[in-house]
């Protein structure tokens, strides 16, 4: 290993060059899985990112399977070998999965969801859960089964939610790939706070879940998260339905050569959206004036405009489809509602408000709007804003208490996040490298998730130069 990255150790590759490296017999999956499990024994109890492990001696097991694969030059698939986390909302046989929900801290499911299936077919390790808050709907990551989870940037932070214990472990070097769920952000912003990658497909594009109970339509969708743009786009195409629309699928070649002609091929149309006139941090803003600057450079025709929008209409829909999938999974599940965390109960007490015909009603206004959205895509083929317009804030709070020096609400933190999964279209947190903790969130059409992957790889290069 050290004869490729002298003074590296393999824990640092990312999946790319990961898989790369075994397929040419420069790398051997026992050697990467072993760096990988030293660092978790070396990081993991400080930021307890990762709360349930499959036990070292079936990880080896498992990569010298693949090892011998790999030797036979047959391999499972583009991840063999290559060691990956699955957050604790998604099944995974053998593994707790508890939701966050103290009720469920002892169900192991005995038989993986199809997304992990897909996965381990592909030859992926399955290294363990990452952390989640109670029915992976709060913008911190902990939970009453096994506690909170830190900001490896800055432990005394959060590092956001949902999928705040992925992007905690993916920034130490605890697996180079996660799989994780975004409903209204939860993949975006815990990858901003962590500089890391965070990637919503389209609604319908991927493998969904299908283990618990749905809370919230069709707004949540499985996704990866990474290091960079490419390893997001090599998750992507294992777990699409359609691994077709991917240009990638089935080649032997990285990611980043599909990437890179993909984006130069087609220069994009990108709105930028103006920021609010409170209620963003300045260095945030800061961020988003030189990232439009770097595409602009890069010959992306860039265009400022206001929020193309109403947040005020997406957070309402929000608001009223979460309570009543609460209130069914409960239901579903069977569970106690006076032994929930207080927010969980305060939701599912709101469901019992409005009536069948007030929900029905909310469902049509939703699917009319996001006939109404599709009229954005025809003229504009980004929309670019910051992933999130705070940093994180104390790990003790659930939202931040200001922005700004403005009085923030629950949902402030989320400002940009939400449109996406309301719209079902594809959306891609990148972190800014010269301010760790702010990402850059690039918005495509629906159902564009590969062309939007490749100008995500070029927006990720350009802010690298």
């Amino acid at each position: 290993m050290n004869a490729i990255h002298p003074g590296g150790h393999p824990w640092q590759l990312g999946a790319s060059e990961s898989a790369a490296l075994l397929r040419a017999g420069r790398l051997a999956s026992v050697e990467l899985v072993e760096s990988v499990l030293e660092r978790m024994r070396s990081c993991n109890q400080a930021v307890n990112a990762i709360v349930a492990q499959v036990d070292a001696a079936s990880l080896l097991a498992q990569a010298s399977a693949a090892d011998r694969r790999h030797a036979a030059g047959n391999p499972a698939g583009a991840l063999d070998g290559i060691p990956l986390t699955v957050k604790d909302n998604l099944w995974v046989q053998g593994l707790p999965a508890t939701w966050g929900v103290e009720a469920l801290a002892t169900f192991v499911p005995d038989h993986d969801e199809p997304v992990v299936a897909r996965v381990r077919e592909a030859g992926a390790i399955v290294l363990g859960k990452t952390n989640v808050p109670p029915m992976a709907l709060a913008a911190t990551t902990g939970n009453g089964v096994y506690g909170p989870t830190c900001n490896p940037l800055a432990p005394a932070m959060t590092p956001g939610g949902s999928s705040g214990g992925a992007g905690a472990a993916l920034a130490l070097g605890m697996g180079a790939l996660a799989l994780a769920t975004d409903a209204g952000g939860s993949i975006r912003r815990p990858a901003a706070y962590t500089g890391t990658v965070g990637f919503k497909p389209s609604t319908g594009a991927v493998l969904s879940s299908s283990g618990f109970p749905r809370t919230s339509l069709d707004f949540q969708v499985v996704g990866p998260m990474a290091r960079s743009v490419e390893d997001c786009a090599l998750l992507a195409t294992m777990i699409a339905v359609d691994a077709s629309r991917f240009p990638g699928q089935g080649q032997a070649a990285r990611p980043e050569v599909w990437l890179r002609e993909r984006a130069r091929a087609r220069r994009a149309r990108i709105v930028a959206i103006v920021p609010p006139d409170q209620g963003q941090e300045p260095v945030v803003t800061a961020a988003l004036n030189e990232c439009v600057e770097r595409l602009a450079r890069a010959g992306h025709r860039v265009a400022w405009q206001p929020m193309p929008y109403s947040v005020a209409q997406v957070d309402a829909f929000w608001l009223e489809i979460i309570p009543h999938g609460v209130r069914a999974a409960v239901d579903e599940l069977g569970l106690d509602e006076s032994a929930l965390p207080a927010a969980l109960r305060d939701l599912a007490r709101r469901s019992s408000e409005p009536s069948a015909v007030d929900v029905y009603r909310t469902i049509a206004r939703l699917l009319d709007w996001r006939q109404r959205t599709r009229a954005l895509w025809a003229e504009a083929d980004v929309v670019l804003s910051p992933a999130s317009p705070c940093l994180a804030w104390p790990l003790d709070a659930p939202y931040p208490a200001s922005i700004d020096g403005c009085q923030a609400s629950p949902r402030a933190g989320a400002l940009y996040a939400t449109f996406a999964n309301a719209a079902g279209a594809p959306s891609i947190s990148v972190p800014v490298p010269w301010h760790p903790g702010i990402g850059m969130q690039l918005t495509g059409a629906p159902g564009d998730d590969a062309q939007l992957l490749a100008w995500a790889w070029e927006c990720e290069q350009a802010m690298l130069a």
